[in-house]
């Protein structure tokens, strides 16, 4: 089964995305909402063809059993296009954007209404899945990568939906296979969330056996 065009996913991408976030924020009829559905459930059929079988990995569409240092200057949208973050390919990512400033990572994102757990505020283990993504990229930034270890969220004040929020992620030390690594989540300079995150050196091989074994 070959790769789709990169291009048309993406927009496919974004057009499902944008029905999510109007999804979440309806206010239509029963049968607006009737009709939407049954028009969703067609154009799910016409896709079910063909579906890939896996198994998955947000580096590419499928698990192909490499992993590839990243080119530099470094592309994250395009080293992890099925990111549930930072994926322009996933219809699930907000999509968080990256870019390398020096040894550090910088981010910046809106949480749209699908992403809200507390009133006007965004859900918790959104916040965590994004330090997540971030300090892991932080790390390959540095050329550290590894599977997370622990992950520590400590939340300040809310965090607010449909405002743009920077992120930084950096590298704090390295001590044998454990990588220690730092991120700030803010809105117009208010800290809103910080994390830390212990990574796992050479855990990425012990995968990459375990998927081929």
């Amino acid at each position: 089964m070959s790769e789709p065009d990169p291009e048309a996913v993406a927009r496919l991408a974004r057009a499902t995305r944008l029905v999510i976030d109007r999804v979440r924020r309806s206010s239509a009829s029963a049968e607006t909402m009737e009709q939407t559905a049954a028009a969703l459930e067609a154009l799910a059929e016409r896709l079910a063809a063909d579906v890939h079988p896996g198994p998955y990995m947000q580096r590419g569409l499928d698990w192909s059993g490499e992993f590839k240092a990243p080119e530099h200057p470094i592309d994250f949208a395009e080293f992890f296009p099925y990111s549930p973050l930072v994926g322009p390919r996933n219809p699930l990512a907000p999509p968080m954007q990256f870019e390398v400033r020096g040894d550090r990572l910088h981010g910046r994102v809106s949480f749209g209404a699908a992403y809200v757990g507390p009133p006007g505020s965004v859900h918790g283990g959104v916040i965590a899945a994004a330090f997540d993504e971030l300090l892991g990229s932080a790390n390959i930034v540095r050329d550290v990568g590894g599977m997370t270890g622990t992950l520590t969220v400590r939340y300040r004040e809310p965090t607010p939906a449909l405002r743009p929020i920077e992120l930084e992620g950096w590298v704090e030390r390295i001590e044998g296979r454990k990588v220690f690594t730092r991120g700030e989540m803010r809105c117009e300079g208010l800290l809103t969330a910080e994390a830390e995150g212990v990574f796992i050196g050479g855990s990425i091989e012990k995968l990459r056996a375990a998927a081929a074994a």
